[in-house]
């Protein structure tokens, strides 16, 4: 098990099983040392959101959090099946969280840190990333928070 497994491991989070998305869409694409997700979802291990809704309506600042961990969980769990360690991670390069939440909410970036959180977690400084948080209206499923990730593949 890598040093990273064992950090998941030791703050309880187990790696969820990957759904794919549709025709035409991968959880994952691999270019040169690059490996990119997008759209990474808050799912349950059935792969059913498990969070639905905008922060500021149905969440709370606290829950949309949490959905944002979970989406960092899921994120690790793809990044895994990929590379087929968390080892191979080099470094995560950047991430684009996206939070669904009522207009005119400014704690974005807080529900964002969840995700990032996760990462940091999980990989140590090699988690560390650049980030954007952005503000939606809706996404996909209705989802409080999606994000993409560009990961550097260690060779």
């Amino acid at each position: 098990m890598s040093m990273a497994e064992t950090r998941m491991k030791d703050i309880g989070a187990e790696f969820l099983q990957t759904k794919v998305k549709g025709q035409g869409v991968v959880p994952y694409k691999i270019v040169g040392d690059l490996l990119m997700l997008g759209g990474v979802a808050p799912t349950d291990e059935a792969g059913k959101l498990a969070f639905v809704g905008r922060v500021g309506a149905e969440y709370t600042p606290e829950e949309g959090y949490r959905a944002a961990r979970l989406v960092g969980l899921n994120a690790l769990k793809i990044i895994k099946d990929a590379l087929g360690s968390l080892d191979r991670v080099d470094y995560v390069v950047k991430a684009l969280a996206m939070v669904s939440a009522v207009p005119g909410y400014e704690g974005i970036y807080r529900v964002a840190d969840g995700f990032s959180d996760v990462l940091t977690e999980a990989l140590g400084e090699r988690g560390m990333h650049a980030r954007n948080a952005v503000g939606a209206s809706t996404l996909n499923g209705n989802a409080p928070v999606l994000c993409d990730v560009f990961v550097k593949i260690r060779d």
